[in-house]
């Protein structure tokens, strides 16, 4: 009788529904005692159930948490989801430093920071840092307190040692940042208005400068700020408007009575759901991974089990017949009518010219319909160091980028861009079932794959990953080639071609002159954005794992100094470049003086 998360899948082992109970045999029982009494998209689902996992957690609250992060990670077709959901941002107050950092961050963890979000968008959230950060001047960097970071030495940050009474007047600093964020302006504008007229009592007329400064500052988000109610509550509005297979959530955050924010959310999998349950999985999904939760949410109607809802998220939920609340209801309403709407007619705009494209290459290549999923391959490195090689996929002409992989090349040394292609290419389809998924071809059409040898398998359907209608490699005739010969060897039939830069030139197995598309037709269009969306996930991956390596090689050079010595440095210098030009005494606190003295002669 213990509560959990069952999870259904098909005879693929693909994720069907996954779901949360209070007792796990009673509810997974109930799918398959009365077929009848479920909804048809219910009955749909359980004729496809083939294997049942499930997982026993301590609380019903651990399952709503556990229900939330595996509805994210798998996106089952039967689970209501948001659509192109990603981890959202928070702020992070790290109240256990001694100097409280503020940073951002994707996922909350228990570690006794105060977590501010979500936040659905990078820009508004790195809006929001840059106006706290003029207002309050809150330490973001990871220096030590005894090494002021160049924020502190200008004036814009007073997180570091800077003298008596500092780190008192920088706790008071994150104590007014927590209330702003938590709704509490005007609270902050008076007390920073009391501090001003107390400085230029004292005749500290530059301090109380900085003060007046930003007080305008919070006054100017003040008037930003429209007056819902006076009774200074803190509130969601939710309202929703529903299209087909999709539905926008329009979400007003009302905190002290003021509307502070909106969001926007899109859901999919509706459209065989009823309002209510809608409303269940949004609240559940949402409200599951936020980390200050309102007052009340309130909604047109109440949603699904909703004392469950209540009592397990600790809400309160209102579905107001009229008044204020009803009409705030209302006007959010309108909000996502008017978001989906322009949504759709974006995404509409995007398949449209998918689909030319689609249509441009199935004729160029002679197959008989489109690819339906495109794989494009490259690899990224300097002088063969820290090499990186990208995947992205790109489904019906639009990019799925919960399916793009990096490789970290293994076997190649040196700058050897052919054998990296084959390295990953051999990863990536070393288990092949050797069915071949190509899209049917012109039977007068040239192959595009390289034929037929003895293999050991290709791709990995343990893991989820479904063959590619075509495969596109950055460069020409050697990428090809190298590529070609692994699939051969691995007995993979998919139609591949080399994508080459400077002329865009489309380069085929067993044909001398590569193709090119008219400029400026959707077909090239689309190739090219496959290939630049490869380049630039090889880059951005190189660039990160560069970085990591270059502090690395830098202090693995040490004798003496091994990961746990160099993690305390790191930690307590922030940067090698720290490391440098701090002084001897500092540094023998971490390390001590033997090693101190062997540092020096390395660095």
């Amino acid at each position: 009788m213990k509560p959990g998360v069952y999870i259904f899948r098909d005879t693929k082992k693909n994720v069907l529904y996954v779901g949360k109970a209070k007792v796990l045999k009673n509810r997974v029982r109930s799918y398959f005692q009365k077929r009848s009494s479920l909804e048809p998209t219910k009955r749909i689902m359980v004729g496809k159930i083939a294997d049942i996992e499930y997982i026993i957690v301590d609380s019903e609250t651990e399952a709503l948490l556990l229900e939330s992060t595996l509805i994210k990670k798998h996106r089952p077709p039967f689970n209501v989801i948001f659509k192109d959901d990603k981890y959202y941002q928070y702020i992070r107050i790290a109240l256990r430093d001694e100097y409280p950092r503020v940073d951002t961050v994707r996922r909350i963890v228990k570690d006794g920071s105060r977590y501010f979000g979500p936040f659905t968008s990078g820009f508004s959230v790195q809006q929001t840092l840059k106006l706290l950060k003029r207002i309050f001047p809150y330490k973001s960097c990871k220096e030590p307190p005894a090494r002021p970071c160049f924020d502190a030495k200008i004036g814009r940050c007073l997180g570091h040692d800077l003298g008596p009474g500092s780190k008192e007047r920088y706790l008071d600093v994150t104590k007014k940042l927590i209330r702003f964020l938590e709704g509490n302006a005007d609270e902050v504008s008076r007390d920073l208005k009391t501090q001003m007229k107390d400085a230029a009592t004292r005749k500290e007329y530059e301090l109380a400068a900085r003060l007046r400064d930003r007080i305008f500052a919070i006054d100017r988000v003040l008037a930003e700020q429209k007056v819902v109610s006076t009774k200074l509550e803190n509130e969601d509005v939710i309202g929703m408007h529903r299209i087909a297979d999709l539905a926008a959530v329009n979400l007003f955050q009302i905190r002290a009575g003021k509307l502070m924010n909106r969001q926007f959310h899109i859901l999919q999998h509706v459209e065989r759901e009823s309002d209510v349950d809608i409303l269940a999985s949004f609240i559940t999904q949402y409200y599951g991974e936020l980390a200050d939760h309102p007052t009340t949410v309130i909604t047109r109607t109440m949603p699904t089990d909703v004392a469950n809802l209540k009592r397990i998220l600790g809400l309160r939920i209102e579905a107001p017949s009229r008044g204020r609340k009803r009409k705030l209801v209302a006007l959010a309403e309108d909000n996502a009518n008017d978001y989906l709407s322009r949504k759709q007619r974006e995404w509409l705009s995007k398949e449209a010219r998918a689909k030319l494209g689609l249509a441009d290459i199935t004729k160029a290549l002679l197959f008989l319909e489109p690819p339906q999923r495109i794989e494009c391959y490259d690899i990224s490195n300097v002088q063969g160091t820290n090499a990186v090689g990208s995947m992205v996929v790109f489904e019906q002409g639009l990019p799925k980028k919960s399916d793009y992989r990096k490789f970290t090349i293994k076997t190649v040394e040196g700058s050897n861009d052919y054998a990296m292609l084959r390295e990953i290419i051999r990863r990536r389809f070393g288990h092949h079932d050797k069915k071949n998924s190509s899209p049917a071809r012109d039977g007068n059409s040239p192959p595009l794959q390289g034929g037929v040898a003895e293999g050991q398998g290709g791709t990995k359907q343990q893991e989820g990953w479904e063959d590619p209608d075509l495969i596109i490699i950055d460069g020409g005739k050697g990428q090809l080639s190298a590529v070609l010969g692994i699939l051969r060897e691995l007995d993979v039939l998919i139609p591949t071609i080399g994508l080459a830069k400077r002329l865009e030139e489309i380069f085929r197995p067993g044909q001398k002159e590569p193709l090119r598309l008219p400029k400026g037709s959707e077909g090239l269009y689309l190739l090219q954005r496959i290939r630049d969306e490869a380049h630039r996930f090889a880059i951005g991956s190189y660039r990160a794992r560069h970085g990591k390596a270059t502090v690395a090689s830098l202090l693995d050079e040490v004798p003496g100094i091994g990961p746990m010595l160099k993690k305390k440095l790191i930690t307590r210098f922030g940067s090698v470049e720290g490391v440098r030009s701090a002084e001897d005494s500092e540094i023998v606190k971490v390390i001590g003086v033997r090693n101190t003295a062997i540092l020096r002669e390395h660095l």
